[in-house]
């Protein structure tokens, strides 16, 4: 008996001691670093927080500009500013009536009050639309100003949560032709109190276009003589930067994978108002090439066995002539997540995808669910003494968001040669408030870190810092469109992705897709089978291609000229940057151009030859 009591301590100690050597070396392996990686400085530039000046940043140019009667320039305005730029429309911003009302159509922001407008002006209003003039206007508060807008009181208030809209017969509604379009959230159901909008009643001579859930008219379109008046009861920075800045109301109707268009219904609503209503509208496109969608093909690299998959991924990619982005982790600490793997044979994968012409961008360092909630850092961040851990699959420490961003910018553009990592993604796709001014100091130029149904958005867009209504940074958006990770697995959803693409590519609209290559086995074949299944007029492209092309476009200077006769004008562009397929489409027919330009088969859009920067490009149209 005492020899089995013995024996029985004896396992019982030697077995204890294992445990804690194993653990011990546990501990070792999952606080282990990567040392000696190559890096490249990584300067921190300054970030200069300027307000819009709109007046001096969109100035009067021409007589087919949407002219914007900024009543005054307290209550922001970036909602119009990116609406109207994302639909390529032409505007310059004025507090002058005189100015705005010598345009044919003229957007009033932010709100009309008893005290906008005295009894002179506003009969200058009347003239202009009885003359044809037509008025876009959002939130009219005076009710002296009723029977000219069609209403006959207004209720304010914080609690409603849908729009519908009733448009299937007005030329307003020409881009709201699915369910998801014709009702649009405001708020979650179960929240209480939002942002303020005003239900109006009319008067009987303006037609009700959508309504709130309580009957009361969102948005009004009163005919005056020849010419109208439309009435939003809904203010565009309330709908477009609360949704682009992710500080809606939980409004959003799912997160991923689904066809979302909450915020873009009220671009679109602009854009078929200056289509329908501008007199030989000219617009710039959206997508080059005269393609009608694009699919950004993108890869998440977040496990050490995904990496060398990558090839597969590339080979097949190669094989249909299109390339893709891969957003690599630079995962050099040993944590709770898994050991590091920045290092060795996959530093070789990369340069081997960039030497075969992908693109390869930042996936953070840690790949933290509590990304969003780190703090900014200090500034001193660098490979050499930045050790974040994650000692959970939700918690982190020592991290903080200019060392996600820095140190992960030093280690990818070290280790390729000639590399410029300008392109970021977060864990998770996880966002923290101040990620923008993180970027722009670190001199990022593109993020995709949220995904298009939680900012009810399918168009790229500027980033704003500290996600505020009113300081734009330099950093462009693309939302994720589409997942793998989500059930079922992806080649069983390849039909609803088609469906979501489709539906974005009847507004212009762009698709971004998530593809992890933790398993190319069924993941490969699933892409595979989705490009083989797209209609020849989407393109494909990696992001930071379309990416560089979308900023050009934004950024682009663009006039249309009189060219002497009725059935001539005469294009001045410029470019910032090199841009290649930019595309404009015009209400009139076009039969011919010059200028290196060229006319698709419709007659109704034109693209441009190749911009070089800087340079002055002179088109001539002949109608």
């Amino acid at each position: 008996m005492r020899r089995i009591i013995k024996w029985t301590l004896v396992s019982f100690a030697v077995g204890y001691l294992l445990l804690l050597v194993h653990l011990l070396m546990v501990r070792k392996l999952r606080t282990a670093v990567i040392m000696g990686l190559q890096t490249a400085p990584i300067p921190l530039q300054p970030v200069v927080k300027r307000p819009v000046d709109y007046h001096q940043d969109y100035p009067e140019l021409f007589p087919l500009q949407v002219a914007v009667l900024m009543i005054n320039d307290s209550d922001g305005g970036l909602g119009y500013v990116h609406a109207f730029r994302e639909m390529g429309i032409p505007f310059f911003v004025t507090h002058d009536l005189d100015a705005a009302l010598r345009h044919s159509l003229v957007f009033i922001y932010p709100e009309v009050d008893s005290q906008t407008f005295n009894s002179e002006e506003i009969q200058k209003i009347t003239q202009f639309v009885q003359a044809g003039g037509t008025i876009f206007a959002q939130q009219v508060f005076a009710t002296a100003l009723g029977p000219l807008f069609g209403f006959r009181s207004y209720e304010q208030v914080k609690s409603r949560h849908w729009v519908n809209f009733d448009t299937s017969t007005d030329p307003l509604g020409k881009y709201l032709d699915r369910p998801e379009e014709r009702r649009i959230p405001l708020a979650g159901e179960a929240v209480k109190e939002s942002f303020a909008t005003n239900g109006y009643t009319s008067d009987g001579t303006a037609k009700v276009l959508a309504r709130f859930e309580d009957g009361s008219a969102a948005l009004l379109e009163k005919p005056a003589g020849q010419g109208t008046l439309f009435l939003s009861g809904v203010g565009y920075d309330d709908v477009i930067m609360r949704a682009q800045c992710n500080r809606h109301y939980d409004a959003f109707r799912a997160y991923v994978n689904t066809f979302e268009p909450g915020g873009d219904v009220w671009l679109l609503l602009l854009r078929a108002w200056y289509e329908n209503f501008a007199r030989g509208a000219v617009r710039l496109a959206t997508i080059p090439q005269g393609q009608r969608s694009v699919l950004m093909l993108s890869h998440d690299i977040d496990w050490s066995y995904s990496v060398p998959k990558c090839l597969t991924f590339a080979a097949m990619e190669q094989r249909h002539h299109v390339h893709s982005t891969f957003f690599m982790q630079t995962k050099y600490v040993s944590d709770a997540n898994g050991r590091g793997f920045f290092i060795g044979p996959n530093l070789d994968v990369l340069r081997k995808l960039v030497a075969l012409g992908f693109d390869v961008e930042s996936h953070t360092v840690i790949h933290s669910r509590a990304f969003n909630h780190f703090s900014y850092g200090t500034g001193d961040e660098t490979y050499t003494n930045y050790r974040p851990r994650a000692v959970s699959m939700t918690d982190a420490v020592n991290g903080n968001v200019l060392g996600e961003v820095r140190v992960s910018k030093e280690l990818l553009d070290g280790a390729i040669p000639g590399h410029h990592t300008i392109f970021f993604r977060a864990g998770h796709l996880r966002f923290p408030t101040p990620l923008s001014d993180v970027l722009a100091s670190c001199s990022y130029e593109f993020d995709s870190s949220f995904t298009a149904p939680d900012v009810m958005s399918n168009f790229p867009y500027r980033l704003t810092y500290d996600r505020d209504f009113e300081h734009e940074s330099p950093i462009y958006e693309f939302p994720v469109t589409f997942e793998d990770e989500e059930a079922p697995p992806l080649v069983e959803r390849i039909g609803k992705a088609l469906e979501v693409i489709k539906a974005n590519a009847d507004n212009g609209a762009a698709n971004v897709i998530l593809i992890h290559t933790n398993d190319d086995e069924k993941k490969v074949p699933a892409e595979e089978a989705l490009l083989n299944s797209l209609p020849p007029d989407i393109l494909v492209s990696d992001m930071t291609d379309f990416a560089q092309f979308w900023r050009a476009r934004d950024r682009l200077n663009w006039q249309v000229l009189p060219g002497g006769s009725p059935d001539k004008i005469t294009m001045k562009i410029k470019s910032a940057e090199p841009v290649s397929g930019l595309t404009f489409e015009f209400a009139r027919n076009i039969s011919a151009v010059d200028g290196g330009a060229k006319i698709l088969a419709d007659h109704h859009r034109v693209i441009l030859p190749d911009l070089q920067p800087g340079k002055d490009t002179i088109i001539a149209i002949r109608y």
